[in-house]
């Protein structure tokens, strides 16, 4: 039985019994779940969210950027990339890929502004919205950002898989420095730009 399934269920107020029966998949489109992420109250963190991030043009993105938290510019403005740390690390992305903002798709482990902190109930309700939303984007490409994304997608070991290539369902993820750590690290900086660098061969 596939867990994430049961999660993304419970979510949205299924209730389910551990033991083999047939689970029906709940068909959104990309709107309801936009919308389903923008009035979620599923979880405490939900009373600290002043805007909803939302994507655009799912399906030009070329590649999928997994983060652990929205930071505080985002969670005041409702764009992506709003604080300087993440506007940097787009024209990294503009160097040495060749990609732009719209061309990149973003996500977080928590939906809601979280304050940097999160607890394993808020993180089994919120991943079913990333499963989700993993059915509307066409790139397969994820590169993880920081070791509790990793971690939240069931992988561990951040250290002996950095910068390497997982098989994650359809999709292939790799796992990096996390910005906010890179910032007090600078050291690691160079190493993060050779594993940025590594996606350009599978674009």
């Amino acid at each position: 039985m596939d867990k994430r399934k049961l999660h993304y269920l419970k979510a949205f107020g299924f209730e389910y019994i551990q033991e083999n029966k047939h689970i029906f998949q709940i068909d959104f489109n990309y709107q309801e779940l936009n919308e389903k992420i923008r009035t979620c109250s599923l979880c405490h963190f939900s009373k600290l969210r002043k805007k909803s991030l939302i994507n655009n043009d799912v399906k030009k993105a070329k590649i999928i950027v997994y983060q652990a938290y929205i930071d505080k510019e985002e969670n005041e403005s409702g764009e992506f990339f709003a604080s300087k740390l993440k506007q940097d690390f787009l024209k990294l992305c503009k160097e040495h890929l060749n990609l732009e903002k719209e061309d990149i798709y973003a996500s977080y482990m928590l939906k809601c502004f979280s304050n940097f902190k999160t607890d394993d109930n808020a993180l089994k309700l919120c991943l079913p919205y990333f499963y989700n939303e993993l059915n509307f984007v066409n790139s397969k490409i994820i590169l993880c950002l920081g070791k509790e994304a990793f971690f939240s997608l069931g992988f561990d070991n951040f250290e002996r898989y950095k910068g390497e290539w997982l098989h994650f369902g359809e999709c292939f993820v790799m796992p990096t420095y996390d910005l906010e750590f890179l910032s007090k690290n600078p050291s690691l900086f160079v190493e993060f730009i050779e594993d940025i660098k590594k996606i350009k061969g599978r674009l």
